[in-house]
Formats: C-alpha cells, structure tokens, sequence
C-alpha cells in the first residue's frame, strides 16, 4: 500500500462550484475547477506555457474577479466531444495570482471560507487597484 503524497500547496483549496467560469487575455475562456487564496486550477482548450502571466477575469456565483494570473504548471487533461463526431484535447492549469491588493484577499479569502459569494445584496466585484 502506497503512502497519500504529502500536500505541497501553501493553502487549502476548494472545489468551485459548476458555473465559475473565466476568461484569459479577454479572449480564451476557462472552466474554474478550484481555487485557493494563492491560485486555482482550471480547464482550458489550448496549453499554457509555464511562468507567463496573463490578466484573468473569473466570474463565481455572486463574484467577480480581475486579476493577473502566472501559470506554474499545464498538463493534458482529458477530451471533450467537439460537436463533430470527434473529441477535443482539454488542458488543466494551475496558476498562482500575481499581485492581488488586500481588498482583494480579504474578499477572495472570505468566499473560500464560506463555501459561497459574500452574503450581500449585491455581487462583490473584486477589481485589480
């Protein structure tokens, strides 16, 4: 019997629910798979290079999300079907935010605490400064 690897990560993630979706450079949209205070994962049609940063707009139930994305890692992840009969390669990365403001994580730290958007009125929009 094989040992649990041990975790590596310097936050505990959670799994984000099914319709937080995103978008890179404004134009190469993503699945939001986790997240973290420090990164997420995501899901994604086209590979990623590791160590370039992007501009992420992330959009979870009730929250809204800008902020500067550097991408650690991206593997193969699995196949869609692509509408045609066929199937599409899918890419799983991982990337750390860059440079998130206070607000920001406060903000981001209180949606993973709770399991669920901020509880007020309005969504929390969580803007680059």
């Amino acid at each position: 019997m094989t040992s649990p690897r041990p975790e590596r990560r310097r936050s505990q993630r959670v799994v984000a629910d099914a319709e937080s979706r995103g978008q890179l450079k404004a134009t190469i949209p993503v699945t939001i798979l986790n997240l973290s205070i420090d990164g997420l994962l995501f899901e994604l049609k086209a590979p990623l290079r590791p160590g370039m940063t992007y501009d992420l707009e992330a959009h979870f139930p009730g929250v809204s999300l800008s902020a500067p994305v550097r991408i650690a890692r991206c593997r193969a992840g699995g196949y869609t079907p692509d509408g045609r009969g066929g199937r599409c390669l899918l890419f799983h990365a991982g990337a750390e935010f860059a440079g998130l403001a206070p607000s920001q994580r406060e903000n981001l730290l209180a949606v993973i605490e709770r399991g669920m958007p901020p509880a007020s009125g309005s969504p929390a929009v969580l803007q680059r400064n």
